[in-house]
């Protein structure tokens, strides 16, 4: 089994003894050492009913991985922050967007599935060759084996639906004695359809384009790597009018709300990345790797608008059902940002792999990466009925001559501007040896991050034993810092930006155990994982929809406790499905008060079925069911979050008919039906006053109503 060794990006043989369930579609493994890593061989996404067309729409599925907006490709893993989670796409770090308020906003994911040849996710206990997060690691490799492509062929892959397009060429070529393989992948998208089910009418303008090219070349001795990726969206959106119904069912209370003007969001970004690796004997090998990136994200709104707030009658018997029974309030509502965010990171690193002998295995690396951030907040919101927002002044009608000297009384004013410039150094080494029952992985990660001065030196352990019949038992563990980005170092109550802010830091302690067996000819593979989670340094932060605005960088304690399981196995031949299960419990401990974290969901369960009808193989269906517990949330910037939101819940359904048309590889034509149950999930809340009882109400925010999506894929 081949691993690309991450961060360091060294390809080479490990000393692991893998386990496989080996599916048509799809494979599952599970390494002894790295049995908290999930590995899913994905060859392709067709009719996978993920609504935001986004490889992360699987990884939401897995135990421990809680995502509620459909449209993002962000997700919390077992009571963590966003801002927790790696992505390395083919051993590069990848920047994922910060000043998103929403899944409509965001673009594409930078995942293109259309190149995935292999997907590996650990949930927290990974080793040290994963680098510097505190909650989890999703790593992707881009492989040929996507396209199913033997080696001298070149191929086109072409998928076209009512908001996505999609295009991919593969290839094969001879020069300079190297053999090259070319991934190229171009995706054009719009959630234009998805915010047209919101509650929200208006004017939406949203576009998103991708570009990805992925270049390999080896000979006997040399292996060279390349990626850049080029990415860009807008987002903008006149609104008109919206009308919410939320409350009880006993008290039912309808927002109407009446706008003028526009606001958008504007995402860029470019990554290019190079690695070389030279074997310098059989059994060890050295590479080298560098990478740069940079982003820019924009924010502007001026949206004006006017709200009544009224009580519906909800008598069955009255001639008046459903409308206004009296109204509660009304106000007007100023919204105004710019907001800005601008990102550059270069990277270089150094490492090498050696064979010890056939039991042990040695793994070293080193590397820097420059980090430079420029934050600027510009917003502000000002609420009026009547004069409110105007302070009291004594004065005579009749002074005609009267000017007022006093600043208008805003309800929200947000302005501040923060410089990020950072240099962070990093290196490892990890000991792996095999025995006959059982194997143990042992690392030492050093970190030093110059912004705050700090040194931090992780040790991390992983140790499994294969039981009898099937059964393996591993424990892991170890302790895992964050250097801070530029989001993270903003202080919302007091609008500082602290630069030389701690790292954050946490211990993770690690249970498995798995099984694999079968149950009427069919393969099934069973795990469970109990965890402890601790933070000694931790910044609380709350979550409003996408977007994550921390309240402090001045260290607390956090701590989370759990319970994962997830059960795999394919109803027919090359048709993979599997359930998903935890139970945990984040809370953080504030003025001396343990209380819930924004991340506490506290459950969640999904399932994804893959199968196909009857003697009909051309024929598939796909069915991925989400469920997970509301958020606690409270009034913004708030100490304590007493509410906890509706539960969230999503059923998706895909249907897949393959057609034979001649002078193709694959033909498909797929139908999709996105929410198919219509449930209203809740993404955030607006803030609403009652300016005469100064009363607040929350208004929830709902996601995207039911879609249909009809696509065809064409493979030549």
């Amino acid at each position: 089994m081949l691993t690309f060794l991450l961060m360091m990006g060294i390809s080479s043989p490990t000393d692991s003894i893998p386990q496989t369930t080996t599916l048509k579609a799809a494979e599952v493994r599970a390494d002894k050492v790295n049995s908290g890593i999930t590995s899913i061989q994905a060859k392709s996404l067709t009719g996978a009913a993920l609504a935001g067309e986004s490889v992360e729409g699987l990884i939401r599925t897995l135990s421990g991985v809680v995502a509620t907006d459909e449209l993002s490709s962000q997700y919390a893993v077992r009571g963590g922050s966003f801002d927790e989670n790696l992505l390395l796409i083919e051993g590069f770090e990848v920047y994922r967007p910060q000043l998103a308020r929403s899944g409509q906003q965001e673009g594409l994911s930078a995942i293109n599935p259309d190149l995935v040849g292999n997907l590996e996710f650990s949930a927290g206990g990974f080793s040290v060759l994963y680098g510097d997060k505190l909650s989890s690691v999703l790593s992707v490799r881009y492989q040929p084996t996507a396209f199913n492509l033997p080696e001298g062929q070149a191929q086109w892959k072409v998928k076209t639906g009512l908001y996505a397009s999609r295009l991919a060429h593969a290839g094969y070529w001879d020069s300079h004695g190297l053999q090259w393989l070319s991934l190229l992948g171009i995706r054009v998208k719009s959630n234009r359809r998805f915010q047209q089910g919101l509650d929200t009418e208006g004017d939406y303008l949203s576009h998103a384009e991708d570009v990805q090219w992925l270049i390999k070349g080896h000979s006997k001795q040399w292996t060279h790597t390349g990626f850049a990726m080029a990415q860009n969206s807008a987002y903008s959106l006149q609104p008109s009018s919206r009308t919410t119904e939320f409350g009880t069912v006993t008290q039912v209370l309808r927002l109407s709300v009446y706008m003028a003007g526009k606001e958008s969001y504007d995402y860029q970004n470019a990554f290019t990345g190079w690695r070389s690796s030279y074997q310098l004997a059989e059994g060890h090998q050295l590479s080298a790797q560098f990478s740069a990136t940079q982003a820019l994200e924009s924010e502007s709104a001026d949206v004006e608008s006017a709200y009544l707030l009224g009580e519906v009658n909800q008598n069955l018997g009255s001639d008046q059902f459903g409308d206004i029974a009296y109204w509660r309030g009304s106000g007007g509502h100023f919204r105004h940002a710019r907001n800005h965010q601008w990102m550059r990171s270069l990277q270089a690193s150094l490492g090498g792999y050696h064979k010890l002998n056939d039991r042990q295995t040695l793994t070293w690396g080193t590397g820097w990466q420059q980090q430079t951030g420029l934050d600027h907040l510009d917003e502000w919101v000002n609420l009026d009925s009547a004069g409110y927002s105007l302070p009291y002044t004594a004065t005579l009608v009749t002074d005609s001559g009267w000017i007022g000297t006093q600043n208008l009384d805003l309800h929200q004013r947000f302005r501040a501007n923060g410089l990020l410039n950072n240099d962070k150094l990093h290196a490892f080494v990890n000991y792996t040896v095999k025995g006959q029952q059982g194997e143990a992985s042992m690392g030492l990660r050093l970190l030093h991050d110059s912004r705050s001065g700090e040194w931090r030196l992780s040790p991390r352990i992983a140790l499994s034993s294969t039981l009898r019949d099937d059964w393996s038992l591993d424990l892991r563990g170890g302790s895992y810092a964050q250097t801070a980005s530029v989001r993270e170092l903003r202080n919302w109550r007091d609008l500082s930006f602290d630069a030389s802010a701690p790292m954050q830091h946490a211990w993770h302690g690690i249970i498995g155990l798995e099984k694999h067996f079968e149950r009427q000819s069919r393969p099934f593979y069973w795990r469970s994982e109990a965890y402890v989670k601790y933070l000694d340094k931790a910044f609380p932060f709350e979550q409003d929809g996408m977007r994550l605005r921390y309240l402090g960088t001045t260290p607390i304690q956090a701590k989370v406790i759990g319970i994962d399981q997830r059960l795999h196995t394919e109803w027919v031949d090359g048709a993979e499905s599997w359930f998903s299960l935890s139970f945990y419990r984040s809370s953080e401990k504030v003025n001396d008060q343990w209380q819930r974290r924004a991340s506490d969901y506290r459950h969640a369960m999904s399932l994804r079925v893959e199968d196909q009808l009857p003697d009909e193989p051309g024929s598939r269906v796909y069915v991925q069911i989400q469920y997970s517990g509301g958020f606690p949330f409270g009034a913004p910037l708030a100490t304590e979050k007493p509410f906890s939101s509706s539960a969230y819940r999503r059923l998706d359904l895909g249907f897949e008919r393959l057609l034979h048309v001649q002078g193709f590889q694959r033909v498909s034509i797929i139908l999709e039906a996105f929410n198919l149950l219509e449930i209203r999930n809740t993404a955030s809340y607006f803030w609403i006053m009652d300016i005469s009882t100064a009363n607040q109400y929350a208004v929830p925010n709902y996601l995207s109503d039911r879609l249909m999506n009809l696509s065809l894929q064409v493979s030549f």
